[in-house]
């Protein structure tokens, strides 16, 4: 997970000395980055379906191998439309890391440490954050930033070369039990899935909008110097290592899923309501907002990842979770877009936090109703 997401992660860190090199404007570069998001939601469904048909071993491999590759002409990159192809390459990777990792936990971990190993692997993207936030900057001042995003691309490929040689192969045992229970490809998606879908979609605005203004944010808008405003975005991050492994063992445990992503839900609707009293209140009300994130708007998709793994017939869960994906790449990508351009025609950035407010609300609704369904149905 943490390779597979680093390519967006790594670009972005080193933004300024890549833009300086390869004379690049940030909005072009911004771009490249919205395009990686874009084709990772359109590849998802498509790393769904290998990933049934081929079991999670090779799926992880693909993940590694189109970050590696991705990483590899980003590191080589003489051009914008270099580094743009390198991210478009890696963009599969990004897309379908958590199909091919779902996989492989419903196909290895035992019933009752799903949730924990499901935790722990959403993880991975947090812990490829700090990786990048830690040695990237440091790696581009004592070499440079090519160097730092190549040892990147190499890491991914010896990865890749691990898990063919290491992980088991379930290619055969997915075909035996596809004959036996009747599946097909081209089966049909419990109606959960469409709900999880359309959770993830509206989660994926807010994250996309709030995870990529915050700081500009707390420094335009409310006086907060580059260090706090940088504390503020990134201890959210920092703290979901933790919230998501817990959440995840909480909805595999004691809390149905669906339940847990109403309350996440709920949470960001706070965080929501405090970003848009924020400038009149002061900016102390950044810090209690970046717990509650924590606990929500940045924990939520490992509880939805395990209610794939566990709610969804084994042979449908890669395709359950592509479409799950695809729902938060594209909230991602428009979250992001939408948020700054009302916030450019607006001047200020209460409007668009009232629209993602909405979309919290929604967000709410949405698995609400698909608890109540569950509790009315035997399976989902």
């Amino acid at each position: 997970m943490a390779l597979g997401a680093f390519p967006i992660v790594g670009t972005a860190v080193v933004a300024a000395s890549l833009a300086s090199d390869l004379d690049m404007s940030l909005t072009l570069f911004g771009a490249g980055v919205a395009l990686n998001t874009l084709f990772g939601g359109v590849f998802a469904p498509l790393s769904g379906r290998l990933s049934d048909r081929y079991g999670g071993k090779w799926s992880c491999v693909l993940v590694l191998v189109s970050s590696g590759l991705g990483l590899l002409v980003v590191a080589l990159s003489r051009s914008a439309l270099e580094l743009i192809l390198g991210l478009l390459i890696s963009s599969y990777g990004q897309g379908a890391c958590n199909p091919a990792t779902n996989k492989l936990v419903a196909e290895r971990a035992a019933p009752g440490r799903r949730g924990t190993m499901t935790g722990i692997k959403q993880s991975g993207v947090q812990l490829g954050i700090l990786l990048g936030g830690f040695t990237l900057p440091a790696l581009s001042i004592w070499v440079n930033w090519r160097f730092a995003m190549g040892l990147y691309a190499v890491t991914a490929l010896l990865a890749a070369t691990l898990a063919a040689a290491v992980l088991p192969d379930s290619h055969e045992q997915i075909a035996k039990e596809s004959r036996g229970v009747g599946a097909s490809q081209n089966s049909r998606l419990p109606r959960s899935v469409s709900l999880l879908a359309l959770y993830a979609l509206c989660m994926g605005c807010v994250v996309g909008g709030v995870g990529r203004y915050t700081v500009l944010f707390a420094e335009n808008a409310l006086d907060m110097s580059n260090v706090k405003a940088g504390l503020v975005a990134g201890l959210p991050g920092g703290l979901a290592i933790g919230t998501r492994i817990i959440w995840a063992h909480l909805a595999e445990h004691r809390i149905a899923p669906p339940k847990a992503l109403a309350i996440q839900s709920f949470l960001t609707v706070l965080v929501m309501l405090m970003l848009c009293i924020a400038v009149g209140i002061g900016s102390w009300i950044m810090w209690p907002a970046a717990i509650l994130s924590a606990l929500g708007l940045n924990a939520w998709n490992a509880v939805a990842m395990l209610s794939v793994i566990i709610g969804v017939p084994q042979h449908q869960s890669g395709r359950a979770s592509g479409r799950v994906v695809m729902g938060f790449m594209a909230g991602l990508t428009m979250g992001g877009f939408v948020t700054g351009l009302i916030a450019d025609i607006t001047g200020g950035y209460e409007t668009a936090w009232a629209g993602l407010l909405v979309l919290s609300i929604m967000a709410t609704l949405l698995a609400w109703r698909s608890s109540m369904e569950r509790e009315t149905t035997p399976t989902i």
